[in-house]
């Protein structure tokens, strides 16, 4: 089974198309877990966990804020690959898929800080 993460925004840049990142449910799972324990914003993590108790497995920055949206795509930019790598080390060959689902959505991200004009 698949999940669906939208990066979109809430007002597109001239120019910029949203993304769509299709990991397997487990590692989408994983990810949001990553994001409620890490984000900034206390309602932000309160909001991904429950987000994660009904079960869902489509997410879309557009759900929350703009600057909560901002501080997803922060958490993903910065930490997700140290996270992952603690948890599933790239130098184990039967890791090498899950970190190629992690790249790809940083990737996104970067793009979409890219386009907002975020530089860190």
């Amino acid at each position: 089974m698949s999940a669906i993460f939208i990066i979109d925004h809430h007002e597109p840049p001239a120019g910029h198309e949203d993304e769509t990142w299709n990991p397997s449910r487990g590692v989408f799972v994983w990810v949001v877990e990553v994001l409620a324990d890490r984000v900034r914003d206390d309602e932000l993590a309160g909001l991904l966990r429950e987000f994660l108790k009904g079960g869902y497995a489509w997410l879309a920055l557009t759900y929350y804020t703009p600057d909560q949206g901002a501080e997803i795509v922060r958490v993903v930019r910065e930490e997700l690959k140290d996270a992952i790598e603690a948890e599933q080390p790239a130098a184990v060959a039967r890791n090498a898929a899950v970190h190629h689902m992690i790249d790809e959505l940083v990737g996104m991200a970067d793009r979409w800080a890219g386009s907002s004009g975020v530089t860190a």
